[in-house]
């Protein structure tokens, strides 16, 4: 049988089938489910930093009446602070005793503050690797597209002096030149870069005529931006690949393998089919591996990377030249 054996952040896996960061990922319980299930590595729920703060910040709210010195509060907040951050540490720390499979931190940060500081504390509970998910939704009209970037590469280029431990960046789209940035955070020493992040989306519900903010599963498997944005940058860059969004079944973690990834992180298809979907991808990517006479992935990834193709400019390709009907 072929092995699915694969290298990702220099970190050996059993499988390139991973559990990205999700609900999902918050309980030593689940975790130890996507080990049994066969996959090769989980990334622990993102440690949300705007909800660090939002909470100790209650916390001070709520007890104000018994702070008379401005030094207690200080001193609430930070305990507060630290409770929450402690708690995500500790499931890292148990997941690194009870699991043999690696385990990757996750910091949802929103600033270049406070999570610096826990970043350092990732590597001091013994994470394998540290997955940085920062996004900026450039909604002020004021603020340029370079400004916006030029955020992002300080943001990073921070986070690579507080920590020596693979660093992983977890992002968007929606930059002017995606492949400019790419190759910045490359020369900045990010290890690995997930495409894409799946965020909320805002709707409208006629029925209270409010805004509805959820975060909708997906369900279409609407992979093409992720499939391209590998395939274009993978040959080029020496930085490793995760794919992530949309990844419906085993077919389009072959898909993304042959593009360039590395791996690709699994979420709403274990919401919607149960944990042992894992070992279901895992088993079908084996049986075509066998079909197509692979014996390990290294023999087939990239196959299809836009530098290593007759024809490279299919990956570029965004307008239709014709629409052909049955």
């Amino acid at each position: 049988m072929s092995s699915l054996n694969t290298e990702y952040l220099g970190l050996g896996l059993r499988s390139p089938v991973i559990m990205g960061s999700s609900p999902l990922t918050g309980t030593l319980v689940n975790l130890k489910k996507a080990e049994d299930n066969g996959a090769g590595a989980v990334v622990i729920r993102s440690l949300f930093e705007e909800l660090i703060v939002n909470e100790a910040r209650s916390q001070v709210e709520s007890a104000s009446e018994f702070l008379t010195h401005s030094d207690a509060e200080n001193f609430l907040e930070g305990a507060s602070r630290d409770y929450f951050i402690d708690k995500y540490l500790k499931l890292v720390q148990d997941a690194k005793k009870s699991l043999d499979i690696p385990v990757i931190a996750s910091i949802c940060c929103n600033t270049q503050g406070s999570w610096i500081d826990y970043a350092q504390r990732f590597e001091a509970c013994g994470a394998d690797a540290l997955e940085l998910n920062y996004y900026i939704l450039p909604s002020d009209s004021s603020v340029t597209g370079s400004q916006v970037e030029k955020t992002y590469l300080n943001l990073v280029k921070e986070a690579r002096k507080a920590v020596k431990l693979p660093l992983v960046l977890k992002i968007g789209y929606q930059f002017s030149s995606l492949s400019n940035m790419i190759r910045n955070f490359a020369s900045i020493g990010v290890d690995g870069i997930v495409l894409f992040n799946h965020f909320v989306r805002p709707d409208i519900d006629l029925d209270s005529v409010q805004v509805d903010t959820k975060l909708l599963l997906n369900r279409n498997g609407d992979y093409a931006e992720t499939l391209r944005w590998i395939a274009l940058m993978a040959a080029e860059t020496d930085v490793d690949f995760c794919a992530s969004t949309g990844i419906k079944d085993s077919s389009v973690v072959l898909k993304m393998l042959l593009a360039g990834a590395r791996c690709a992180q699994l979420a709403s298809a274990v919401f919607q089919n149960g944990f042992e979907v894992i070992g279901k991808f895992n088993k079908e990517i084996a049986s075509w591996m066998d079909q197509h006479g692979y014996d390990t992935i290294d023999q087939f990834r990239g196959l299809l990377a836009q530098e290593r193709m007759k024809h490279p400019e299919q990956w570029e390709r965004a307008q239709y030249i014709k629409i052909e009907s049955k």
